[in-house]
């Protein structure tokens, strides 16, 4: 049986295994290959039933890109590789640029589908606002309907797909899928007023005018397709191994994550900006409407 000290290093040893299968797709097998101890040896210390050997230790360190003294102290190092992944894990600050983000924009602790429920009552109420603002009110019930087919298209994938597959996978799926959506959601700002004349069939001549947010969104909507372009390509260069290059020159590149350690405040922060653009784009042309009506009305007179 293990002592109080062992089980302790034993339960960060069993985090970094999870932390491997969700980086690097590892099964408990492959690991206990790489280590060369059998699986069942393996089971066993994980299980607290007998004590990692030392040379065990500096070998499981190695294949995590780690030193001993990492798993030993529980540094930073060793919390990185085994932090939830980009599917479940919470906005909750983990390093100091994302304790600055959830403190200036968001309670802390809320979930990332707290999030994107907040995003969507935001976007309903921006919705309403805009009401007599065609041109913005497309815009709005865009983003609307895309937050709300997003939670739609993850719901299931979460549920039932991302159980059954590594962190490697989960990731080329979720970057993946919200790359692919982005991109439809630029084209469709890009060519608002073509699809609003076909909708309205020409009968509201004032949804097919440029408008002063378009631009601006359009900007955001770019900086969204590079921020989930980047992360799934970085998500491949940290799994170099998995398309057959040699382990040893990939593992130089297995803490290659800046986009993925950082992935919640750069979009939430792109999130805050686009509500922000919103929201001053309808207050902005409120006022030009109400001028142009207190001019007409002097016109007349």
């Amino acid at each position: 049986m293990q002592s109080p000290e062992e089980y302790e290093i034993t339960e960060r040893v069993n985090a970094l295994v999870k932390g491997l299968k969700k980086r690097r797709g590892y099964t408990k097998k492959d690991i206990s290959q790489k280590l060369g101890i059998g699986l069942t040896t393996f089971n066993d210390y994980l299980n607290g039933v007998s004590s990692f050997k030392l040379g065990t230790l500096i070998k499981f360190a190695a294949l995590c890109k780690l030193t001993l003294p990492d798993i030993l102290d529980d540094t930073l190092e060793a919390k990185k590789l085994y932090s939830e992944d980009l599917a479940d894990r919470a906005n909750t600050g983990k390093n100091t640029l994302d304790f600055l983000a959830v403190a200036l924009m968001l309670p802390v602790m809320i979930s990332a589908q707290d999030i994107i429920t907040i995003v969507c009552i935001l976007l309903f109420l921006l919705s309403v606002f805009a009401r007599k603002d065609l041109k913005n009110q497309y815009l709005v019930l865009m983003f609307f309907a895309f937050t709300v087919l997003e939670k739609i298209i993850f719901y299931p994938i979460q549920r039932y797909v991302f159980p059954l597959t590594s962190g490697f996978i989960d990731n080329i799926i979720a970057f993946g899928i919200q790359f692919i959506m982005y991109v439809f959601l630029f084209y469709l700002t890009k060519n608002r007023i073509e699809i609003s004349l076909r909708l309205t069939k020409g009968r509201l001549p004032q949804v097919m005018q440029h408008n002063l947010t378009d631009a601006p969104i359009a900007g955001l909507l770019l900086l969204y397709i590079a921020l989930h372009l980047a992360a799934f390509i970085e998500n491949l260069i940290r799994h170099l191994d998995k398309f057959g290059v040699d382990e040893e020159f990939a593992k130089q590149f297995w803490k290659v994550q800046f986009i993925y350690d950082n992935y919640e405040l750069f979009n939430i922060t792109l999130v805050g900006f686009t509500i922000a653009v919103l929201y001053f784009g309808i207050n902005i042309q409120k006022r030009q409407d109400k001028q142009s009506a207190v001019f007409q009305s002097q016109e007349s007179i």
